[in-house]
């Protein structure tokens, strides 16, 4: 019964006076569940803090949803809170950046919308850990950074190599060398009597995140070519303005995935693209076709030999539509699909690729929103049921032809979960689904609007604690049989 509850309280149709009696139950989950929900009225919230439970005020106030005048007075956190939930007003979040905890003021110094001066204030704390916090953040005043990048502690002038306002002349000192003078704390001993014997490897973890930095000039990126490090060496090695020198290094990288980056970055010269099309990595190969720069030739002759994702190339979404059309009739059957997979599709072009011979694109095409939906029936009849997944995912799908996919025999798992959450699946269809083995189409058949009301309220007391909940959620389920739902588990 109270997996039924649960799903009672994520019951968009709940009515308001039965919410206040789930918040009477006292149950945590159901209390959190009810938080959950989209909209809560300003009456709800005060049901729920009305509680008094404190990790449930504690969300509360943090997502937002409490005023800071009714934020309860004896509240643990109450400052702290407020201010992660943005109600706070300008005293609470100097007071929030004083508390004697030095953690409560590292979460203020977090915070992406503290004020600047509150950030500039923690940026002098004595506890390095809150003035890194502060050196990251994108509301202290840039004017503070070259300072801090002079702290005697790595960990802050990491932080300031991190902050996005970062200016690039900055950067190039963190990058060449850690910054000047040499730092006497690492991550390691900043917070220790005793400093560490070698800072070293906090002054490279400095160097490493001036190189991750969009803003740091790429000159200086020559010694990190071939760094051992290779988060940094991807992360730059999709920048756009990297010399040709360095894209041509990379592009010989010992890592697939350095080299993959460079076969996806926009600016890597034309010539290198048809060179990273035989590399012995198929990752590499394929990363080709993210590259939004590659030439049309070269993105056939890839899908003509290689499995390339099952998404929009970023190529095909800038194409003209000449370039499509042309491409709509390429020999190549997986470049005809590229074109399907396409976010926005001529109508024209859709109804072309709906007559194509190809399963593959059949299967790509068939879910399109700007086909028209009675070309459906004839991509089942051409191509059977490799397509009847995704016939029954195009948002028009007529209830008539879900129905026959749904009783059809040779219809998988996924095709009947897709019927189940079909907006225009039709009682008799859902009634299929709901007796099918796999649980997902149970529970989606079991939540959708359109189940006979009394299979709905039979479900209620199903032994199957997930199906149940999904049926307690079904906006469908009348108000008086929630009420009895409640008033048999609570009294």
């Amino acid at each position: 019964m109270r997996e039924v509850l649960l799903g009672l309280a994520e019951n968009p149709a709940l009515p308001a006076a039965l919410f206040a009696r789930l918040v009477a139950c006292g149950d945590e989950e159901i209390l959190f569940t009810l938080t959950d929900r989209e909209q809560l009225t300003p009456p709800q919230v005060r049901g729920l803090l009305a509680v008094g439970n404190p990790s449930l005020t504690r969300f509360l106030i943090r997502s937002g949803l409490v005023p800071w005048h009714e934020i309860p007075e004896d509240h643990s956190g109450r400052l702290l809170d407020a201010v992660l939930g943005g109600v706070a007003p300008a005293g609470v979040w100097r007071e929030a950046a004083t508390d004697p905890d030095s953690a409560t003021r590292q979460e203020v110094a977090y915070a992406l919308d503290a004020p600047a001066e509150v950030v500039a204030s923690l940026a002098r704390d004595l506890d390095p850990v809150v003035v890194a916090g502060a050196a990251g953040s994108p509301c202290l005043p840039p004017e503070l950074l070259p300072d801090l990048a002079r702290h005697p502690s790595t960990v802050v002038r990491q932080a300031v190599a991190d902050n996005e306002n970062a200016p690039p002349w900055l950067l190039a000192a963190l990058l060449a060398d850690g910054g000047g003078p040499a730092p006497t704390r690492c991550g390691a001993c900043h917070r220790r009597e005793v400093a560490c014997a070698d800072h070293t490897p906090g002054i490279r973890r400095v160097r490493l995140a001036a190189a991750s930095h969009p803003s740091v000039p790429p000159e200086g990126l020559a010694a990190f070519l071939d760094a051992p490090e290779l988060w940094t060496v991807t992360t730059f090695a999709a920048r756009p303005d990297l010399p040709t020198g360095f894209l041509n290094r990379l592009a010989t990288h010992s890592s697939c995935d350095v080299r993959a980056v460079i076969a996806a970055n926009p600016s890597t010269p034309e010539a290198l693209l048809r060179t990273l099309a035989a590399d012995p990595a198929c990752e590499v190969r394929r990363a080709i076709a993210e590259n939004p720069a590659v030439p049309l030739d070269l993105l056939i002759a890839l899908a003509a030999r290689e499995r390339l994702p099952g998404e929009p190339a970023p190529r095909i979404e800038s194409a003209t539509e000449h370039e499509l059309r042309t491409l709509t009739r390429s020999r190549v059957a997986q470049a005809r699909a590229l074109v399907a997979d396409r976010t926005r599709l001529p109508c024209d072009i859709a109804e072309q690729l709906a007559s194509d011979r190809d399963i593959a694109v059949a299967q790509r095409i068939a879910a399109r929103p700007e086909l028209a939906p009675e070309r459906l029936t004839e991509l089942v009849e051409r191509h059977g049921s490799p397509v009847f997944a995704a016939v029954a995912r195009h948002p028009a799908c007529p209830a008539a032809l879900l129905h026959r996919l749904a009783e059809n025999p040779a219809s998988t798992a996924r095709v009947l979960r897709n019927v189940a959450r079909h907006p225009l699946a039709r009682s008799e269809s859902l009634l299929l689904c709901l007796a099918a083995p796999d649980s997902d189409t149970r529970h989606h058949a079991a939540a959708h609007p359109a189940l006979p009301l009394p299979v709905l309220e039979s479900l209620l007391g199903s032994p199957d604690n997930s199906l149940a909940r999904a049926a307690a959620g079904n906006p469908a389920l009348p108000g008086t049989a929630m009420e009895q739902v409640i008033t048999s588990a609570l009294g």
